[in-house]
């Protein structure tokens, strides 16, 4: 008995050193800090996964202490805030074994929760009123065009018919674009962050043999029928908006569909896949779609979009998947 406490306090305190160092590695090293970002709670997965929830905790505040010493209090915080409790929960729901979709949507709405906190606690110790980021949001508008100015690439413009006025116009649009889908950009970073950090985890936790089973290929992912019902909402929400003026609902309904947007792209682009593996094409003509793909981009995205919002109804990958991967 106290044999086996002595060892998992001495894995929880090497799991915190290996955090401590991955963390410290993408603060003096910045180019790779979206790396260490996203496999830095990996150490803290492992430790709940190969002993409890209490024991990971525990290390994660300790390599916050330990941070806190190199970055100060303030950077350690914002880090932790933002991370540490998306690597506690997938550790938690790792070691219940709970289900991969299950797994992210959790993940997904910390990691936003946890994001939302991060910022909230930057405008507080910073002092800066959320209007004010909406003011500096503005104020990119004056200083892209006095940079034109001074560049002589309004003169340029000039040239090819595009007036001050219209650029500034283009400009503003731009920013506005920005301010209207930043909720839908908040909740997209998050989903994206949860789904990395599920991925890294799971093949860490597959290579340490502590994980069985892991997502199915690419070409099997597939969005269930009644995802549809939430691009249903978002076109409703942005229908009845404008038309009845309402500004709040318009919004919410297009922040709605920006979300959707990837998963609907993914969806589609998993689809493919599946066309291309049981069509068994040549390398060769593999290439030449891709590129073409790639040379009309907006086309294929639409295309993509379209398609992963009909397939789950039409279903023609469960038809089509053989016996033999129904069991991969």
């Amino acid at each position: 008995m106290a044999e086996g406490r002595v060892t998992a306090l001495a894995e929880g305190a090497l799991m915190a050193a290996l955090t401590v160092v991955l963390v410290l590695t993408g603060y003096f090293i910045p180019p790779l800090q979206l790396l260490t970002n996203i496999i830095w709670t990996v150490p803290i997965v492992v430790l709940i996964v190969r002993q409890n929830l209490r024991l990971g905790v525990m290390a994660t505040f300790i390599a916050g202490v330990v941070i806190a010493l190199f970055t100060g209090p303030l950077n350690a915080t914002l880090l932790f805030v933002q991370f540490a409790a998306l690597g506690l929960v997938y550790g938690y729901l790792f070691k219940i074994k709970a289900g991969a979709g299950r797994t992210i949507v959790i993940g997904a709405l910390v990691a936003l929760l946890s994001l939302l906190l991060t910022l909230a606690l930057t405008f507080k110790l910073t002092g800066l009123p959320v209007g004010g980021l909406i003011q500096e949001f503005e104020g990119t508008v004056n200083y892209a065009m006095e940079f034109y100015r001074r560049a002589g690439i309004l003169d340029h413009l000039a040239g090819q018919g595009l007036t001050p006025d219209q650029i500034q116009a283009s400009l503003q649009g731009m920013i506005n674009l920005l301010k209207l889908l930043l909720p839908g950009i908040l909740m997209t970073a998050s989903l994206l962050a949860a789904f990395a950090n599920y991925l890294v985890a799971e093949k860490v936790l597959q290579r340490l043999g502590l994980k069985a089973a892991g997502l199915p290929p690419f070409r099997y992912w597939q969005l269930p029928w009644y995802a549809v019902w939430g691009v249903i909402a978002g076109l409703a929400l942005w229908q009845l908006g404008d038309y009845y003026h309402l500004a709040l609902a318009s919004r919410v309904g297009v922040n709605i569909l920006y979300v959707y947007l990837p998963l609907l792209a993914g969806n589609g682009l998993a689809a493919v896949t599946f066309i291309f593996y049981h069509l068994r094409l040549a390398p060769f003509f593999k290439a030449v779609l891709v590129l073409v793909a790639l040379m009309y981009f907006p086309v294929a995205l639409v295309s993509l979009v379209t398609l992963g919002l009909f397939e789950p109804f039409f279903g023609f990958r469960r038809h089509l998947r053989p016996p033999a991967d129904k069991g991969e």
